[in-house]
């Protein structure tokens, strides 16, 4: 790529963060060691409370979906902020649970070394620090003199971590500290530090049992006590200088749990290095099941910041005994339970990406994430929709119904491992035909909707409510098919198609509506809530992603020029119309911040994340092709988001687009076909299967597609006349080919 080029490229990241970013000197990069691209202090700027993110994220050391996340704790009277990628502040590695400040944290504890007799703020730099999935590397001072230096190395697995400490020379002992904050701690006869963590910023479980953890040193401490209080501490004292090992283990169950954990995960005579080495592999593994060859070492590492943040959520909840039985602690029925269980993570934004990422990507730990849920039922008798760790009613739909509906089909076709098909289906169907009496359980105002086929208005965020009802109805619909349940089918199938009832000829709207049948008088486009979760009229314009004709029909064939008016309109005060909010909302300004480039497309919240798509969809091919390549260079950057990431949501939608390919809708064989931002991408399938991602004539700038080829393995080349493909031929693997161009000229798809 020529220099000017790079320039233009970084000026245009610089444009959407607001920073310069020095453009990279090479035309192209691919890694054999994707870890090592990972930023994890990417999106941890966000100041807290209302103020615009760029993705009010922690950078959390921890395995694949682990149990526990570890952070470095910098701010502790932060509330939900308790990391910030500017602090210099350190407190200790902190155990966390908390997948988003908006939910807050619960069963939190954390570990300090320090030199003075009682541990309080040392100090570090957090760019000179080692952050890896698999490694937090830092030199702290004593606040004071900074003469003091302790060597702090950090690694964790998913139930265990590891501590490594090296004290400075001289006559001072060393020091570390456990906290809690609600709970208790002993040390017990063999050194060993028991605790357990019963705090919760929320809703507290039945039973809750809290977190049990067990610390052991490597070597005898020379002294050990605990403090009660709040907070409690427990502290070894060490008069060693050697480097010091401390190995953890952690559990929802029982004391002996955690040390089962510790010793299963970390080795009986734990070694650092071993265990950071697995690590490292781990993460080197899951990340390079998707090879790509990216522009730039930037876009490379953008890359691969995304598909690990992808990885992360929902938690896993299980635990391995001694004698090998998977069991859980379940928040819902308050005892240990058999299987699989899964939390900490929102369908109402993760079902957009999440789940199709892994189920192209990782069947397999898409089968268990499934199985995570279907137990989640069994337990609370209804599916929840946000856990932290049990339900805490939080969003709005019951949108785990399509990503169980998907688990359904895709385990039919045999595409993904087979899940409970029929406690899944009983899950789902259970939220679109039982009026719940439950708190924050099921569907609410389900009758109505039967009735009328929408949610009427005296419901908060009714539009949104009823659209997202019937895409959750369409694709139960999906899976009710698959198992041979015809009546479902049809019902349901007919419910989905009542998106008409909302839709406002006259004004070419979605809009709230009484249950008398009149639409709401006061309506206004431009105002947030009245109708709609975090946005307008304008953001949930094209919420039908199941029934694309039917919504081109609405606008009367001028779907394409409908999504121009979004794209490129600019009302000059969208933030200022706060509707039922009453007053300017983080999301607001986020939104705001896109205007220029954007208009109204808030890709800073998930809401539009489908927008682009059914564009592509409908044959609004010069659009879409421009805007997904707009979307993927300056929205995604080293720095941050646009928004909230939402538990891997806006991660996994920056994925799917960079490859080029993105589901509507859920249950259904088909995948939408897209403009990717990639140079080349290997997919690892499964049973030693491979999708490969070409393209030809690709360059920054040439965004638009001229043609697509799929050569199916072991089958012949063929040329794909519009945007879709068969999502059970793709996982069969082969090539697939983008021809791009600078300008559209003959672009494939629909008209």
């Amino acid at each position: 790529m020529p220099a000017f080029q790079l320039v233009i490229l970084a000026s245009l990241v610089a444009d959407a963060v607001g920073i310069f970013v020095q453009p990279s000197k090479s035309t192209s990069s691919s890694t054999s060691k994707p870890e090592d691209y990972v930023e994890l202090l990417t999106g941890t700027d966000t100041p807290g409370g209302s103020s615009k993110s760029d993705g009010n994220v922690l950078p959390q050391l921890k395995r694949p979906h682990g149990m526990n996340d570890w952070v470095p704790l910098t701010n502790p009277d932060g509330g939900s902020w308790w990391f910030r990628r500017g602090d210099k502040n350190f407190y200790g590695m902190q155990c966390t649970h908390q997948p988003s400040p908006w939910i807050g944290d619960y069963a939190k504890f954390f570990v300090q070394p320090h030199m003075a007799s009682s541990p309080g703020a040392l100090h570090y730099e957090p760019e000179e620090s080692d952050f890896h999935p698999y490694l937090f590397k830092t030199v702290l001072k004593e606040r004071g003199s900074y003469q003091s230096k302790i060597a702090m190395e950090f690694t964790a697995t998913s139930r265990a971590a590891m501590a490594r400490i090296t004290f400075p020379h001289g006559n001072k002992d060393g020091h570390v500290s456990v906290n809690i904050k609600q709970g208790n701690l002993e040390f017990t006869n063999d050194n060993m530090l028991r605790g357990r963590a019963m705090d919760m910023s929320h809703d507290t479980p039945p039973g809750w049992r809290g977190m049990f953890f067990v610390v052991k040193p490597s070597s005898p401490p020379s002294k050990a006590g605990t403090i009660s209080g709040y907070p409690s501490m427990g502290t070894f004292t060490f008069s060693s200088k050697g480097p010091v090992t401390l190995a953890i283990g952690t559990s929802f169950i029982s004391y002996e749990q955690a040390a089962a954990n510790m010793h299963r995960e970390l080795g009986a005579n734990a070694s650092f290095e071993k265990v950071l080495d697995e690590n490292r592999q781990a993460w080197r593994r899951t990340l390079n099941r998707v090879r790509v060859e990216a522009f730039d070492k930037e876009r490379l590492s953008v890359f691969y910041t995304n598909l690990w943040r992808s990885m992360l959520f929902p938690r896993n909840l299980h635990e391995v005994t001694a004698d090998g039985k998977v069991e859980h602690f379940s928040p819902y029925s308050g005892k240990v339970e058999p299987g699989r269980l899964v939390a900490d993570s929102g369908f109402w934004d993760s079902y957009r990406s999440v789940y199709t990422l892994k189920s192209i990507i990782a069947p397999q730990q898409f089968s268990n994430l499934a199985t995570g849920w279907i137990n989640a039922y069994k337990e609370a008798e209804w599916l929840p929709q946000w856990s932290s760790p049990n339900q805490v009613g939080s969003m709005v739909g019951t949108m785990g119904d399509s990503v169980l509906a998907d688990a359904i089909v895709k385990s039919k076709w045999g595409v993904v491992p087979k899940i409970d098909t029929a406690t899944a289906y009983a899950a789902i169907r259970k939220d679109a035909f039982v009026e719940s009496t439950a708190q924050n359980f099921g569907r609410v105002g389900l009758s109505a909707y039967i009735r009328d086929g929408y949610v009427t208005s005296n419901i908060g965020e009714s539009v949104t409510i009823s659209q997202d009802y019937w895409l959750a109805d369409a694709s139960i619909a999906l899976a009710a098919k698959a198992l041979g349940k015809t009546e479902d089918a049809k019902v349901l199938t007919a419910r989905s198609k009542r998106y008409t009832e909302l839709f406002n000829p006259r004004t070419l709207f979605f809009q709230p509506k009484a249950a008398s049948g009149s639409f709401d008088p006061n309506f206004e486009p431009l105002d947030w809530r009245n109708g709609f979760t975090e946005a307008s009229a304008w953001q949930y314009r094209f919420e039908v992603p199941h029934d694309v004709e039917g919504l081109s029909k609405l606008y009367g064939g001028h779907l394409c020029d409908k999504v121009g008016e979004l794209l490129h309109g600019n009302s000059g005060s969208l933030w200022a119309h706060v509707g039922g909010y009453g007053s300017v909302i983080h999301e607001m300004e986020e939104a705001k911040a896109l205007e220029q480039d954007f208009g109204m497309y808030s890709h800073s919240n998930q809401p539009t994340h489908h927008i682009l798509w059914i564009a592509k969809r409908a044959g609004c091919n010069e659009l879409a092709d421009q805007y997904l390549r707009k979307a993927t260079r300056k929205l995604y950057t080293k720095r941050g988001w646009a928004g909230d990431e939402d538990n891997g949501e806006m991660a996994s939608w920056f994925i799917l687009a960079s490859l080029g390919v993105f589901q509507l809708e859920p249950g259904k064989d088909e995948l939408v076909l897209g403009s990717p931002a990639v140079m080349k991408a290997t997919v690892d399938l499964a049973e030693g299967r491979s999708l490969t991602i070409a393209t030809q004539n690709q360059a920054e700038d040439h965004v638009y597609v001229r043609k697509v080829m799929w050569a199916p393995s072991g089958g012949s080349a063929r040329e794909m006349h519009d945007s879709t493909i068969k999502y059970t031929e793709l996982m069969k693997g082969g090539v697939l080919t983008f021809t791009m161009g600078k300008t559209p000229g003959s672009v494939q798809g629909k008209r």
